[in-house]
């Protein structure tokens, strides 16, 4: 878990930070899925092959050859099968902070909408905004220092 602080001199540009995460989070899902389903068709024929091989020869293919060494998990030989594991858990928590990040904004627009007065009511105001892995968990308003 990753602990960040960004500042903002507006709530605008805070949604345009935000707007411009999920526009990158969003591009990157679509790319990832894209690979994605080109590694699926090429695994699941690869497994149709094993199956079919497994069948005559009376024998399953060897598990993963995974080693860890002190947290850091290395396959030897991948194939696209474990490939599409890593894949799908990297789509799974690129989903999840879009989403966070998607909520996060539509919490924040009311309350900038709100805040901000023709007469500038934020003016003097820094917000900060604290995140935990990219993801805004805590705004803080203070006066500029």
């Amino acid at each position: 878990m990753a602990y960040d602080l960004k500042v903002f001199r507006s709530f605008d540009e805070l949604l345009k930070y935000l707007d411009g995460e999920i526009a990158r989070l969003t591009d990157r899902l679509n790319r990832l899925s894209g690979y994605y389903a080109r590694l699926k068709d090429k695994a699941e024929r690869i497994r149709q092959l094993e199956e079919a091989i497994s069948k005559i020869v009376g024998e399953s293919p060897p598990p993963i050859r995974e080693i860890d060494l002190m947290g850091v998990k290395v396959v030897v030989d991948a194939r696209a099968v474990d490939e599409m594991k890593v894949l799908e858990e990297v789509l799974t928590s690129t989903e999840d902070i879009l989403n966070a990040m998607r909520k996060a904004k539509k919490v924040l627009e009311p309350l900038a909408k709100s805040l901000s007065t023709p007469r500038g009511g934020l003016e003097g105001i820094d917000i900060l905004v604290e995140t935990l892995n990219g993801i805004p968990i805590r705004v803080l308003l203070r006066e500029h220092t």
